[in-house]
């Protein structure tokens, strides 16, 4: 008895491929992801990643033009690079700021802020009064986060104000170095309790004004409580007077509790620009100036003021001696 249902293959069939038939089964394996219409095509391949030393390993991509991605960027993340050296010696260093936009797709890096900045300034100047540039520098791969990275496409400048009351407000204008031109500022404005700004667009008219409750434990309460506490920065239309975004600065982690560092978290209006995100990324880098980067420059006031531990105990021996 046969104990094969069917009669063995011959040799012109044996070793012929044989090409599985799949039923068609519509939508059960598509050929690109669903989300692959909506990403846009500036997007890189494969996502890089932070070293765990700076800002615990995350995520992102890189974009090839950081303007477009910034024009349909609902959100900002800015992070400030730890400085270390500055907490151990005291001394002001220059502030590096990374920025991503934050989309339903993950994290994208857009471009860097450096602070260019005098040794002299940074070391006798208060933060919201020393001049600075801060270049705005698109990276497109890992080796440009580092020094090896290209020209600025755009400028923050912050000149030097001598503010006093209303006098010299502290503001940034933010220059497009392709064309030479600004393409607005933002002005700190005097106000008696709660702090303000105001940004301007190029023809010097007012888009928005940013407020925010001075009672907030990271404006009034210094030292650890105001550094792990969230600020919160409203954004207002000045036609509508509703607010229409936020500017947030977050609690601080680890190793921002130890440093200077700060991150903050911009939602943007849903009628703004490039240009007029770009402002308000400005604002952000502003508000950190003007409130959050005093640490370094009150104890070069305070090493100056006593001159140093061996000043300040002949001193005390003099006045010892003068009682008696």
């Amino acid at each position: 008895m046969n104990p094969y249902p069917m009669p063995p293959p011959t040799n012109q069939t044996m070793y012929q491929p044989v090409q599985p038939v799949y039923p068609p089964q519509q939508g059960a394996y598509p050929s690109q992801p669903s989300y692959a219409t909506q990403a846009p095509v500036t997007y890189s391949a494969q996502p890089a990643i932070f070293p765990p030393a700076l800002f615990g390993g995350m995520q992102f991509a890189y974009v090839q033009d950081p303007m477009t991605e910034l024009a349909s960027c609902p959100s900002l993340l800015i992070r400030q690079e730890p400085e270390f050296l500055e907490k151990l010696t005291g001394c002001e260093q220059p502030n590096v700021y990374h920025v991503f936009g934050n989309s339903p797709l993950g994290f994208r890096y857009l471009f860097k802020c450096i602070e260019k900045s005098n040794c002299c300034a940074r070391r006798f100047c208060s933060s919201n009064q020393r001049p600075l540039d801060l270049d705005i520098i698109h990276c497109n791969s890992y080796d440009q986060l580092g020094m090896n990275y290209t020209t600025p496409f755009a400028t923050m400048q912050k000149p030097f104000m001598c503010t006093f009351y209303c006098f010299c407000r502290p503001e940034i204008n933010v220059v497009l170095n392709s064309t030479g031109k600004p393409i607005g500022k933002v002005s700190h404005i005097y106000t008696i309790c709660d702090p303000t700004f105001e940004v301007y667009n190029a023809t010097s008219g007012l888009k928005y004004i940013v407020t925010a409750n001075c009672c907030q434990c990271a404006l009034c309460c210094p030292g650890l409580l105001g550094k792990a506490s969230r600020g919160i920065f409203d954004i207002l239309d000045v036609s509508s007077n509703q607010v229409v975004g936020q500017i947030t600065k977050e609690p601080a982690s680890l190793s921002e509790m130890v440093t200077d560092a700060d991150s903050y978290v911009v939602n943007f209006p849903p009628t703004a620009d490039a240009n007029d995100k770009l402002l308000l990324t400005g604002l952000a880098l502003l508000i950190d100036y003007q409130f959050f980067e005093t640490d370094a420059h009150d104890k070069n006031k305070k090493r100056n003021r006593t001159g140093g531990s061996k000043k300040g105990i002949s001193i005390s021996f003099g006045k010892k001696k003068r009682r008696k």
